[in-house]
């Protein structure tokens, strides 16, 4: 299939990577212009045969290494793109809501096939469709991690696959800076919309993407991001949210019971377990990385937790979470330091 990634950033970029073995790819930016340029994301891998100087956050066997040559990710311009033609798919990586008018008419200009949201936001499925009526319309749910990184910024013990130095690299090679990683023989995506549109797309992506039922994309987030707020409140210090797992766990248990109508607790310690799992299972340093990138999302998460806070009946933990949010989120620490 050919494929465009909407939107140059963590997600766009890595999900290109993952995808360009496979089929015809590209990440589409307004800011790339008429020469377009490309982007070498890094993918952290749990092989390192040495062991010893390329130690990254505690994880003794990792190293980050650059995507082969032949997954370098091509951006292009929308005028590009249009003039490529023959799309079959579009991943928007921006909510259907806030796309940019001309992007959106460029959109329905380049009149894909298929159009994939991986906005999980309650109602943003149903406001992509609105906006390209006449285009099969998914959800898709990333499985993987991403990062987009400060230009030019240092990975600790980073080295190419052909064991240059990765800053020298990054010094002639321009590209934003990404970072990913993703489960060994596990789906990119998980796919969730009308079963037709979702069969037909696995056919065409293969074991890229997996079909699920349109709950096992949108429940999962009731349960974590209420704890990915916690941490924005809490300045994105993992260790403050392990020790106050007990607000997000109730408002967990309330976004559950607003998606499926049924109450099913999440408790406190469950938390702590899987916070637990994720320091020694994912070959990322999570209780850094997950601070910086939920804080560039607090938006989106205050738009989910709203979501569940209206559809749940007697909701306490969630509304609780949002003024706290509102009033120590991101974007207020420094307000807070200063008083």
């Amino acid at each position: 299939m050919r494929i465009l990634f909407q939107g140059a950033g963590a997600i766009g970029i890595a999900g290109a990577a993952l995808f360009t073995d496979a089929h015809e790819v590209a990440v589409v930016s307004r800011s790339a212009g008429a020469q377009g340029w490309a982007a070498f994301p890094r993918r952290v891998s749990t092989i390192d045969p040495t062991g010893s100087d390329q130690t990254r956050g505690g994880h003794s066997s990792l190293s980050v290494t650059r995507v082969a040559a032949t997954r370098r990710v091509t951006v292009t311009g929308w005028p590009e793109a249009a003039a490529a033609g023959g799309w079959d798919l579009i991943v928007l990586t921006t909510r259907p809501g806030d796309l940019d008018p001309a992007i959106a008419s460029a959109i329905r200009d380049i009149s894909p096939a298929f159009i994939a949201t991986t906005s999980q936001v309650d109602g943003d499925l149903e406001r992509a469709r609105a906006e390209f009526p006449g285009t099969e319309v998914v959800v898709f749910g990333p499985a993987f991690l991403s990062e987009r990184l400060e230009p030019g910024a240092p990975i600790d013990g980073e080295r190419e696959a052909d064991g240059r130095d990765a800053a020298a690299v990054r010094e002639v090679e321009p590209g934003r800076e990404v970072r990913f990683w993703a489960p060994a023989g596990a789906p990119r995506f998980l796919a969730a919309g009308r079963p037709s549109t979702v069969r037909s797309l696995a056919r065409g992506l293969g074991r890229l993407v997996l079909p699920v039922p349109m709950d096992a994309v949108l429940l999962p987030p009731a349960v974590f991001i209420p704890f990915v707020a916690e941490l924005s409140i809490r300045d994105g210090n993992w260790v403050a949210l392990k020790a106050h797992l007990g607000r997000p766990a109730k408002a967990a248990g309330e976004a559950v019971r607003a998606r499926l109508g049924v109450p099913i607790p999440v408790f406190g310690p469950a938390a702590r377990v899987v916070l637990d799992a994720m320091e020694r299972i994912v070959p990322i340093d999570v209780t850094s990385y997950a601070g910086r990138h939920f804080a560039r999302h607090v938006g989106q998460t205050r738009d989910m937790l709203a979501g569940w806070a209206e559809s749940a009946d007697s909701a306490h933990a969630l509304p609780e979470l949002i003024a706290e949010l509102d009033e120590n989120g991101p974007g207020h620490s420094d307000a807070r330091r200063s008083a």
